[in-house]
């Protein structure tokens, strides 16, 4: 029995040896850098909020990315806003990307980088290839298409996880 009992111990520590040296303390860390950043929420603009001449009301996004710690990323994010155009005709602004990278920021928040397409909603075509960058936090969502801000997207339902 004590003979079963040592041979299954020593088994045990070859075993846990081979698995140490298999995953090294180094390697763990880079997988942790990894994030997956998953949101889809809504909320409503600060008075006095524009957009390219539209008074901005409010808005939904929705996002799903995949970041390395390299740095690249792979994912998606659409955001549609929604306000009142100059003559006070209701109009939705969609704006659609394709994120290519992304890094996390030391407040917990992520940056998101990529293409998009802006759709202004007033029947002119949608221009597509601009540069995209987006900031997300667990508060709200700010996004620049082509060198124009939009501003932040107060987040008052849905979700925002970061992981």
């Amino acid at each position: 029995m004590k003979r079963s009992i040592s041979m299954t111990l020593a088994t045990l520590v070859v075993a846990g040896a081979a698995v140490a040296f298999a995953f090294p303390r180094g390697q763990a860390a880079a997988i942790a850098s990894d994030n997956v950043v998953t949101a889809a929420a809504a909320g409503i603009f600060p008075a006095g909020a524009t957009f390219n001449g539209i008074q901005l009301a409010g808005g939904t996004y929705g996002i799903g990315v995949q970041t390395s710690s390299t740095g690249n990323a792979v994912g998606d994010l659409e955001l549609q806003v929604n306000g009142s155009s100059l003559i006070g005709l209701s109009q939705w602004i969609t704006i659609t990307g394709w994120i290519t990278s992304g890094t996390q920021n030391p407040d917990g928040s992520m940056t998101l980088n990529g293409t998009g397409t802006l759709d202004m909603g007033d029947g002119s075509a949608p221009v597509g290839g601009l540069a995209l960058v987006a900031n997300l936090s667990a508060t709200g969502l700010t996004v620049t298409i082509g060198g124009t801000a939009i501003p932040t997207l107060p987040k008052s339902d849905g979700w925002v996880f970061i992981e």
